[in-house]
C-alpha cells in the first residue's frame, strides 16, 4: 500500500495494515498522495517537482511538530480500480477526527459532455470514461466525508474547477460535517482549461517563501482565507518578474475560510517561549526574541543586543520598587519625552517576574541590580501598554490577563458588561492585584481610559456609574473583602519638573485630569535636572566593552553626550550605538556633533547618510521608516502593506522591496523600531513616539518642517 519514491524521499509510513497500532505520529497529521502519472518521463519529471513544493509544506516537520505521515499507492496506479483499492486500504475515510487530512491528486484530467470532472488515468480511455476513468469528486468524498476535523483537498488537474457543481451537491450531503469540520478543496485550473507546466509547484514554492519571510503571522496554523491570499499574491510575484499569464489556484470549497486548520502549518511561525508570565509579557521579553519592553528595561541599542545597560536612577527604582510592596494605592509615573518612563516601569515589571527570573539567560541582569531596587517576586500582576487603545481594548486587555470575564448581565453595553466582569473578580477574595498601565497619553481616547478604567479601578466614582464601590481607607484589620489594587500609571508631561514640587503640569490637561481623579496618588517624575548624571552613565555603559572604546576617556565622552542630549534617554542610545559603531573618530567629525545637539532629528539624519552600507538608499530607508510612523493599531505589517505605504510616500514603487526591509531590519536602523503583536501578525511602529512625530513631519526630501531639536519632545 505504501511505496517509496527515491528522488523526493517519501517513507514509509507508521502504519499497521491490522489497525493494531497507532497510523500516525500523534500530533501529526495524513497527507494522502495520490500520483496519476501516464508512464511517460515528463510527466514523473512535472510530479517530482511538485513533491518538492509539497514536502516543504507537509512532509517536512513544522518547527513544533512530527508533520504529516504520507500514504500513497505502492504503485503508480494505473486504473480506476488500483484507485479504488488504494482508497478502501488506506483506509483514507476512516481517518481519527484529531488527525489532519491532507489529500493531493495530481495527473491527467478531462470535463465530460455531461460536465462531470474525470481523472484519466493509463488505462482510460475518453471514450468510455464512465467504464474507465474515475470521476474525481468520487476520491474528493472520499476525504471530506472522513472522520477528521480538518481536511483539504488539493486537485492539480486540467478543467478541474469544473468539479464545481458536483462540489455544491457534495457541501449539501455533507451539512454535518461542514457545521463541526473545517472541510477545503483547491483547484489549479479554470473550466475548461490546461494545467501549465510546472505553474503550481512555482505558486506553492513562491507562496511557502512568502509565508516564512515577509507575511510574518504569528500562528502555529493558517487560514484559508491566508493561504489563498498567499497563493494569489504568489502568482502576481511569478506573472511580474516572468512574464506569464499564470491562474492562481481557486478554493471551491471555502469551509470556514477564516479559522486557522491544522492542515496548513505555516511556514513562518516560529514559538517564541515566554520569559514572564502571560499576565505581563506586553511589558517584558520573550526568550527568543528580546522585544521591545526588555529594550526598555534593559537599554539595548537594537534587537540584536542582549546586554543589560541601564545604570544610576536609583532612587527612582526605590521608590517605585517600595510601592509595589505597599498597601492600595496609584502611583504616577511622569516625566517629558524619551526621559525612561518606560524604562523604570519595564524594569520593575521585568525583574518581578517569576519565570525571568529563574532564567539563566537572564541572572546577570538581576544581579547587577541593587537589591533595594528589586521588586518582590509576582508583585507585578498584570502589565499592559495603553498605546493605540480604546476605553473598551484597554479595559478587556487588563480583565482577560487577570482572567475576568464579561459578565452577560452588565448590559447590553460591552463596556458595561467587562466592567461589571471585572467587579465580580475583584470582589472575590484574594490577594492583592498590581496593574501597571504605560503610555496612557497614546490611547486613543486617554481621558475615556481614564474614566473608564482607571478611575473605576482604583475605587472610584464616576459620573456613569461604579466598576468598585468607593470605600474610605480603614484599618487593615475591618477592610473590606475582596481583593484590592495598586495602580501604577505612566503618562508623559508636557514640560520637564525642574523641583520637588510633585507632578504637577499646568500645560497637560491629561495630566491634570489624573492630578484631580487620583488626589491621594504620589507621584514618580523621571525628568529631573539630576538626570543628567544618569544618562552619562547609560551612555558609558553602552561603550564600556567595545573594542574601539578601550583606553578612551569614557566619562568625558558620555558627559559630552549627555551634555548634548538633555533629558532624552532616546537622543543618548541613538548617539551612543553611532559611537559604537562608528568609533572615536566621530567626536572629531564637527558635523556629528553638531547633529548631536539636535536630538533625534540629527542623529536620524546621520544613520541615514549611512544607510547605503545597508544597501538602501537614503530616500528609500527614511521612507520605510516613515511608513511606520503612519501606521493605526499597533503597528503596520510587513507582507504588502509595508512596501505598499513606503512606495506613496517615496511617490515611486519601492523596487525588492522586500530585500530592502530586511536590510532595514538588520542593519543599524533597525534601533529606530520596535515591534509588536496584532491579529496575529507582527508588526512594527517607531521604537518611541517622539520619534514618530519627528518621523511623520520630516518630507521625503529629508527636511525638517519648521525645525526643532527633538530633545525633549
Amino acid at each position: 500500500m505504501n511505496g517509496q519514491r527515491g528522488e523526493i524521499g517519501l517513507a514509509e509510513p507508521t502504519s499497521a495494515p491490522d489497525g493494531d497500532e497507532e497510523r500516525f505520529v500523534p500530533g501529526g497529521g495524513a497527507l494522502f498522495l495520490l500520483l496519476l502519472e501516464d508512464g511517460t518521463d515528463e510527466m514523473r519529471a512535472a510530479i517530482d517537482e511538485q513533491m518538492d513544493a509539497v514536502a516543504a509544506w507537509w512532509v517536512k516537520a513544522p518547527p513544533d511538530g512530527p508533520g504529516f505521515t504520507k500514504v500513497e499507492p505502492e504503485h503508480p496506479p494505473a486504473g480506476r480500480h488500483d484507485v479504488e483499492r488504494f482508497l478502501a486500504g488506506s483506509r483514507i475515510r476512516e481517518v481519527e477526527a484529531d488527525v489532519p487530512l491532507v489529500l493531493y491528486v495530481t495527473g491527467h484530467g478531462i470535463t465530460s459532455a455531461a460536465s462531470t470532472h474525470h481523472a484519466v488515468l493509463r488505462e482510460t480511455s475518453t471514450e468510455r470514461l464512465l467504464a474507465t476513468g474515475l470521476r474525481t469528486s468520487e476520491i474528493i468524498a472520499a476525504a471530506l466525508d472522513s472522520l477528521s476535523r480538518d481536511v483539504l483537498v488539493i486537485v492539480n488537474m486540467c478543467e478541474s474547477s469544473d468539479i464545481g457543481s458536483e462540489l455544491l451537491g457534495m457541501e449539501r450531503e455533507l451539512t454535518r460535517r461542514t457545521e463541526s469540520a473545517t472541510l477545503h478543496v483547491l483547484t489549479t485550473a479554470g473550466p475548461r482549461r490546461k494545467v501549465a507546466a510546472g505553474a503550481f509547484a512555482a505558486i506553492l514554492g513562491e507562496a511557502y517563501e512568502l509565508l516564512r519571510s515577509s507575511e510574518e503571522i504569528t500562528r502555529p496554523f493558517l487560514t484559508m482565507e491566508e493561504f489563498s491570499a498567499a497563493l494569489r499574491q504568489a502568482t502576481r510575484a511569478i506573472n511580474a518578474r516572468e512574464g506569464r499569464m499564470l491562474e492562481g489556484p481557486r478554493v471551491m470549497l471555502p469551509g470556514k475560510h477564516d479559522v486557522p486548520t491544522a492542515t496548513l502549518p505555516n511556514p513562518g511561525y516560529r514559538p517564541v517561549p515566554a520569559a514572564v508570565e502571560p499576565g505581563r509579557q506586553e511589558l517584558a521579553p520573550t526568550l527568543e526574541h528580546l522585544d521591545y519592553w526588555l529594550e526598555k528595561a534593559s537599554g539595548r541599542p537594537n534587537a540584536t543586543d542582549a546586554g543589560w545597560y541601564f545604570t544610576g536612577r536609583r532612587p527612582l527604582n526605590e521608590r517605585l520598587t517600595s510601592f509595589l510592596q505597599g498597601p492600595a494605592a496609584v502611583m504616577i509615573v511622569t516625566g517629558i519625552a524619551a526621559s525612561g518612563k518606560s524604562a523604570i516601569l519595564g524594569r520593575a515589571v521585568t525583574l518581578s517576574d517569576e519565570s525571568f527570573r529563574r532564567s539563566r539567560r537572564f541572572e546577570a541582569a538581576i544581579r547587577h541590580c541593587p537589591a533595594e531596587t528589586v521588586p518582590g517576586q509576582g508583585s507585578v500582576t498584570v502589565a499592559v501598554t495603553a498605546h493605540n487603545r480604546d476605553p473598551l481594548d484597554l479595559l478587556r486587555a487588563i480583565a482577560g490577563k487577570l482572567g475576568a470575564e464579561a459578565d452577560p448581565a452588565g448590559g447590553t453595553d460591552a463596556l458595561r458588561r467587562w466592567q461589571a466582569g471585572l467587579r465580580l473578580f475583584l470582589q472575590t477574595p484574594g490577594p492583592m492585584v498590581t496593574i501597571v498601565v504605560d503610555s496612557l497619553d497614546e490611547a486613543n481616547d486617554p481621558m475615556g481610559c481614564v474614566n473608564n478604567v482607571l478611575v473605576p479601578l482604583a475605587g472610584h466614582r464616576t459620573a456613569e456609574g461604579t466598576l468598585l464601590d468607593h470605600v474610605p481607607p480603614q484599618p487593615a484589620q475591618t477592610a473590606p473583602k475582596g481583593r484590592g489594587v495598586r495602580l501604577v500609571i505612566a503618562v508623559r508631561s508636557s514640560s520637564p519638573a525642574d523641583d520637588d514640587s510633585g507632578g504637577r503640569d499646568s500645560e497637560h490637561e491629561l495630566l491634570t485630569e489624573l492630578e484631580t481623579s487620583f488626589a491621594q496618588a504620589s507621584f514618580l517624575r523621571t525628568d529631573r535636572k539630576g538626570m543628567r548624571d544618569d544618562i552619562a552613565g547609560y551612555v558609558r555603559a553602552l561603550l564600556d566593552g567595545e573594542i574601539a572604546w578601550q583606553g578612551q576617556d569614557l566619562d568625558g565622552v558620555s558627559k559630552v553626550v549627555a551634555a548634548a542630549v538633555g533629558r532624552s534617554f532616546l537622543d543618548a542610545r541613538v548617539a551612543a550605538e553611532q559611537l559604537r559603531t562608528g568609533g572615536p573618530i566621530l567626536l572629531k567629525d564637527a558635523r556629528w556633533l553638531g547633529r548631536l545637539n539636535t536630538g533625534t532629528v540629527g542623529l536620524l539624519a546621520a544613520d541615514l547618510e549611512r544607510a547605503a552600507e545597508d544597501g538602501l538608499g537614503a530616500e528609500e530607508a527614511l521612507a520605510l521608516l516613515r511608513a511606520t510612523a503612519f501606521g493605526l493599531g499597533r503597528g503596520i505589517p510587513w507582507g504588502e502593506v509595508w512596501p505598499a505605504m513606503a512606495g506613496v510616500l517615496l511617490e515611486r514603487p519601492l523596487e525588492g522591496a522586500d530585500e530592502k526591509i530586511r536590510n532595514l531590519l538588520g542593519g543599524r536602523l533597525a534601533g529606530y523600531l520596535t515591534h509588536d503583536t496584532e491579529d496575529d501578525r507582527r508588526v512594527y511602529r517607531p521604537a518611541h513616539d517622539s520619534l514618530a512625530t519627528v518621523l511623520r513631519s520630516r518630507p521625503a526630501g529629508g527636511a525638517v518642517r519648521g525645525g526643532g531639536s527633538g530633545n525633549d519632545g
